[in-house]
């Protein structure tokens, strides 16, 4: 046992550091109160309704139109919480520790003093944007977002890591890593940014692994070469087939095999087709301006029907974009728009929407063609607004805007005692999220039911002071990280120069030792940019994006490059240093040693 402690007392130190601090994180959250936002009936109201019919067994519910608007694994994931009694801020906060710990556990190799393994951990942990109100407390879909952010680089660094090492290792982290890639693809409509990402480790490990067993040229080594290459292509693997089981199960439910309407639907072509007619009069952030409708309306006998609707419907939704009094709706509300137009033009199920969008896609096709209106570019995905002239400066200033978001963490905060139904009959909505995520909420004052005043209220005040001590904490916690985020940003902006001028010279000189650092501080870069680069550019093309919900997972990506980069760059020097220092003290104790002898 002591030779034991002896060999392992860094490791022993290093686990035992990680799980106080997980243990410490967890208590400053735990028993917070949920921030149910009741009235979001496309966005938290919509998932707690959708997790109710699944826990139900009836899949997502009777068809909407918003039903199928959104990727199902979030309201699946609730539905398994309130089944079995799990704690929904319980669940997040413990699913973002596990990403943190898998995350410097993949990448541990690469530090030369594993002590700094620490430092990077506590620097990922208490993100304050993972205990902020805006993104936490709320029971939506965006609270998961920060722990991928982590979690699929830490899967895909540890199979890149444990490329050559016994194979066990690399099928855990595949394992691993379907999960994550798969629940996560299927969490929101955006998740493509992550793409790039996983398309640059998975070459660079493929790669490698062909060059090995080219180079050792034994029958063994090209047996294992074809498992670790199904196993690198596993997550992939179960990314589509998790797809293909949610189209199945649609189409057993809705009538229609689609995954779901914004990515493989008719409605997507008809949005493409919507997008492709170039409007009159150019207004920012608004393809389909309210001439060009009348003009579609005129050469396509089906659009035609939901027109006068669609009328309506802009009108609404316009109010809530960023000039709400033009009659106008923004890019970024337009889907809804559309969306909310047909079923009051009796189109209510899947089947006769689809024939819809696919009937007036090709009837604006045909017009196109035919010159009766005119064609204008599209960007490949539908999600995306057609670009114009000036959406470059638009989204670079927005990219700027952005990083001054994520270092600083404008706008981030908890609160313990913010009422956000303020008005007393709203009883009903709020219970039922407290219900599905087994938490509390907060209830305004004068809430009753049957003329009685709700339970809830009896020690809300004193639960709200029982909070305040956590809050005071997390608050300075994040004051402290809004100073800490510039610090990162500039020194891991340097770091990172010189990491790539140290990893350049000393390859030249055939030294590897930098080569796998700078992959791993490039691939969570190239990450953090795609993310921030689509953000920054549906902002200025779609809709206001550069706000804390949407930012989410740029903040753990941030840090992380960030923290890891510093120390890449000038841990080898104190490394080294700790070598000298270690040589020293041998040669001392040899010195001591003869005297004794002699």
């Amino acid at each position: 046992m002591k030779h034991f402690l002896k060999n392992n007392k860094k490791v022993l130190i290093i686990a035992i550091t990680i799980i106080a601090l997980s243990v410490i994180r967890f208590i400053l959250v735990y028993g917070y109160p949920i921030h149910p936002l009741t009235g979001a009936g496309e966005d938290d109201a919509l998932m707690v309704k959708l997790a109710y019919s699944k826990a139900d067994g009836r899949w997502l519910g009777e068809y909407r139109y918003n039903t199928l608007m959104k990727r199902p694994f979030f309201p699946i994931l609730l539905s398994f919480l309130y089944l079995y009694k799990i704690r929904y801020l319980s669940f997040v906060t413990l699913f973002y520790i596990a990403s943190c710990i898998l995350f410097v556990l993949s990448i541990r190799k690469s530090f030369e003093n594993k002590y700094l393994i620490i430092l990077a951990f506590f620097v990922l942990l208490f993100n304050p944007i993972m205990y902020s109100t805006e993104v936490f407390l709320r029971v939506y879909r965006n609270s998961l977002i920060p722990a991928y952010a982590l979690l699929i680089p830490a899967c895909y660094f540890g199979l890149y890591k444990n490329r050559h090492e016994k194979i066990y290792k690399f099928i855990l982290w595949s394992i691993i890593g379907s999960g994550a890639l798969s629940t996560f693809y299927y969490t929101r409509e955006d998740s493509m940014w992550i793409v790039p990402f996983v398309i640059f480790i998975t070459c660079i490990i493929l790669v490698t692994l062909v060059v090995k067993a080219f180079q050792d040229k034994k029958v063994k080594n090209f047996i294992i070469l074809i498992v670790k290459m199904f196993f690198l292509a596993l997550p992939i693997i179960a990314t589509f087939a998790f797809g293909e089981k949610i189209a199945r199960k649609n189409e057993i439910e809705y009538g229609v095999k689609t995954k779901n309407v914004l990515s493989d639907s008719y409605f997507t072509d008809a949005l493409d087709a919507i997008y492709a007619v170039k409007p009159n009069e150019e207004i920012d952030c608004v393809t389909l301006t309210q001439e060009k409708a009348k003009r579609m309306a005129d050469v396509s006998p089906t659009f035609r029907m939901i027109y006068p609707y669609l009328v309506e419907t802009i009108g609404g939704y316009g109010s809530l974009d960023r000039s709400p009094g033009d009659a106008q709706c923004e890019d970024g509300w337009i889907l809804w728009a559309i969306r909310t137009a047909a079923p009051k033009a009796g189109f209510n199920n899947l089947l006769e929407e689809q024939m819809l969008y696919k009937a007036i896609a090709e009837e604006l096709n045909k017009a196109m063609d035919e010159g009766y209106l005119e064609r204008q570019k599209t960007m490949p995905s539908p999600l995306l607004s057609p670009y114009r002239k000036g959406y470059g400066i638009k989204a670079i200033k927005a990219f700027v805007k952005g990083i001054w978001y994520m270092t600083t963490f404008k706008d981030v905060a908890i609160t313990s005692s913010e009422v956000v139904e303020k008005v007393p009959d709203k009883y009903r909505e709020v219970h039922s999220f407290e219900k599905i995520t087994n938490e509390r909420a907060l209830y305004f004052k004068g809430t009753t039911v049957n003329g009685k005043e709700i339970e809830q209220l009896k020690d809300q005040d004193e639960y709200i002071e029982s909070l305040q001590v956590k809050q005071n904490i997390l608050t300075v916690l994040t004051k402290i990280y809004s100073v800490i985020g510039v610090v990162i940003l500039a020194f891991g902006g340097i770091s990172y120069i010189i990491l790539t001028v140290k990893t350049i010279t000393r390859t030249i000189k055939k030294d590897y030792a930098y080569v796998e650092k700078w992959i791993i501080c490039s691939g969570v870069l190239g990450a953090l940019f795609t993310l921030l680069a689509g953000i920054s550019y549906n902002d200025a093309a779609t809709a206001s994006s550069i706000k804390v919900l949407y930012l989410c997972g740029t903040y753990p990506l941030f840090l992380a490059f960030g923290i890891i980069t510093i120390i890449f760059c000038f841990e080898k020097e104190k490394k080294l240093l700790d070598d000298k220092t270690e040589n020293q003290n041998q040669d001392s104790n040899i010195i001591e040693e003869k005297i004794k002898e002699e």
